[in-house]
């Protein structure tokens, strides 16, 4: 997965006593980090009703992460450039989530001097290395992107693509996956809207012919923290489409674990086709009738009005739905997972009826970084409304956190705390089509007809 810099942007406003009422509300939303209530009061509101610098200040955040890096840009470079007094401390994320977008917009070079420049004057004010290292790590791979020319070219022209797709099943673990090449050589690859970047393993890095980058890289997974590199396709295809210069991460899977690891041998991982080759699609239509994946001409317009997806930190997808009560429910959207399983932050909020309506368990995943095996609760369904449809999930784990073995709270740096759940490929299967508009930011889910 492509490595950015997993700071939280946790901004506190500071307002006073005579601020405006609306002012009030923007600020708190953004202190809060609600991205979602932040989009839809900005929308709903009239610009002049709120202050000059706060609205600067909320329409970054949110341009950031509903995924409009090209106005996030413009706006991060006014706020930098003018209103540095106004940002005071946060200047330091502000920056950040500059090169991020930068990044984005393939900007490269101008993503890791930003980070240069940050990371010598924090040196010279004595900031303890340990802070500051990661934003060299991070301008050292940007530059060493930026040798490549320019990434994820196309080569095919506008239209709509349809493309075969395989539900592969290795041991009750279900997976999207289609045909393709890389530099030439066919394969099948996994698609994973729960992967940052493309992924793939030294040995298929080898067989299929990648240029590596003399960069390093950290990843984060389900067991940790693991060290890797940039390799580049010249070429990659699937279906009728097809781009040049694309970068994949190049990890070794081991874990260290034996049972784990006898798994990933007999089921070698295919190449992971990340969110950066989704994004280059704008919308993927996962046609489970027809067994398609469908990539249109032409995004499809958002009847909804407002956005249920956003980026994260952590360079993911969260999902906004709703409870068969209504609440709102926030999930890491992971077609790379196949079981659909609540954190514990969901845990903590419903413990009561949690331990009550489930049944003792455990969650043994095992990914980049090494295996977690956590305590859990199996409760026999959960409803969920995505989009306009619901979907019925049958046998949801509930992860406690909590370590079977040593009967301590297991911390990971995958999951933040800041969703309830992963929702995964089983979760899909309910409905005919999922729309996936990675342009507009949402997601629709179409029922199979009643026969």
């Amino acid at each position: 997965m492509l490595k950015k810099i997993c700071t939280i942007f946790c901004l506190f406003v500071s307002l006073s006593i005579q601020a405006q009422n609306v002012d009030v509300r923007i600020g708190q939303l953004i202190n809060e980090s609600n991205w979602f209530e932040l989009e839809h009061e900005l929308k709903a509101t009239p610009a002049n009703s709120i202050s000059p610098f706060l609205r600067q200040l909320a329409t970054a955040m949110t341009h950031h992460y509903f995924n409009r890096p090209d106005s996030a840009c413009t706006v991060l470079s006014d706020l930098l450039t003018n209103h540095q007094q106004e940002l005071g401390e946060q200047t330091l994320n502000m920056v950040i989530l500059y090169s991020v977008n930068l990044a984005r917009i393939g900007h490269y070079n101008d993503a890791a001097e930003l980070l240069q420049n940050l990371y010598d004057q924090l040196t010279a004010m004595g900031t303890d290395s340990t802070l500051t290292e990661p934003y060299k790590a991070q301008a050292q791979q940007y530059r060493a992107l930026a040798t490549c020319g320019p990434l994820y070219q196309p080569l095919h022209e506008l239209a709509e693509y349809r493309i075969p797709m395989v539900i592969d099943d290795k041991d009750e673990q279900r997976s999207i996956e289609m045909d393709g090449s890389i530099n030439g050589k066919e394969g099948r690859f996994l698609f994973d809207t729960g992967a940052g970047g493309n992924l793939i393993t030294p040995k298929l890095a080898k067989e299929y012919g990648l240029r590596p980058l003399d960069t390093e890289i950290t990843v984060a997974g389900v067991g940790g923290l693991k060290e890797g590199g940039y390799a580049i396709a010249d070429t990659l295809r699937i279906g009728g489409m097809t781009w040049v210069n694309v970068p994949f991460a190049v990890i070794d899977t081991q874990t260290g674990h034996e049972e784990a690891d006898k798994f990933n041998e007999k089921y070698q991982l295919p190449p992971v086709i990340g969110l950066p080759v989704m994004f280059c699609m704008q919308e993927i239509q996962l046609d489970f009738a027809r067994r398609e994946l469908v990539v249109p001409a032409t995004p499809t317009p958002n009847l909804q009005g407002k956005s249920n997806l956003m980026r994260t930190d952590t360079e993911g997808l969260q999902l906004k739905t709703t409870d068969e009560t209504g609440n709102h429910v926030y999930f890491h959207f992971d077609t790379g997972c196949y079981y659909t399983y609540m954190q514990p932050t969901w845990y903590n909020r419903h413990k009561k009826e949690v331990n009550s309506a489930g049944v003792p368990d455990s969650l043994r995943m095992a990914g980049i970084g090494g295996v977690s095996i956590t305590r859990t609760y199996k409760l026999p369904h959960m409803k969920i409304r995505i989009g306009n449809g619901i979907a019925m999930i049958d046998s949801v784990n509930v992860n406690t956190g909590i370590d079977l073995h040593t009967g301590q709270l297991k911390t990971t740096s995958f999951s933040d705390g800041a969703e309830d759940g992963v929702l995964g490929l089983n979760a899909l299967e309910n409905f005919s089509k999922v729309i996936i508009n990675l342009k507009d930011m949402y997601m629709e889910a179409i029922p199979y007809l009643e026969k």
